[in-house]
């Protein structure tokens, strides 16, 4: 119903059954299954709140994500459960397709989140709040 209306108004949204969300990493990042044994982490999340430093940001949630962080795929797939509110909208709005390594990922969340000093020591870590 959604999708018909849509396109009365010329959206052509979902217009051959195709999906209205594409998601900005591949499919082989998608499709990368935890190992045996291993759950997702509950991870803290973050908001996008002035001052917070997203150098601390990161380091916090490789952290949270223990040994799953020695799998970049892994590391990826997962960062947006990392997110709440606007700063999922704005992972949303990415193009499709467009991030293939955790640098470039980081990269990119850093340029548009960026706040703070560059560097972290873990006594800064442990003085972090869980929200």
């Amino acid at each position: 119903m959604i999708e018909q209306t849509l396109n009365r108004h010329d959206s052509e949204i979902g217009y051959a059954h195709q999906s209205y969300f594409a998601f900005v990493f591949p499919d082989y990042v998608l499709q990368y299954e935890l190992p045996r044994g291993y759950k997702i982490p509950k991870f803290s999340k973050f908001a996008g709140k002035l001052g917070e430093s997203t150098i601390k940001l990161v380091a916090r949630y490789q952290i949270e994500c223990g040994d799953l962080a020695i799998d970049v795929f892994l590391t990826m797939k997962y960062f947006p459960s990392f997110f709440m509110k606007s700063v999922f909208t704005w992972f949303t709005t990415l193009p499709p397709n467009s991030i293939y390594t955790w640098a470039q990922l980081e990269r990119v969340f850093h340029e548009h989140f960026f706040k703070g000093q560059t560097r972290v020591i873990l006594i800064d870590l442990g003085h972090y709040e869980k929200i």
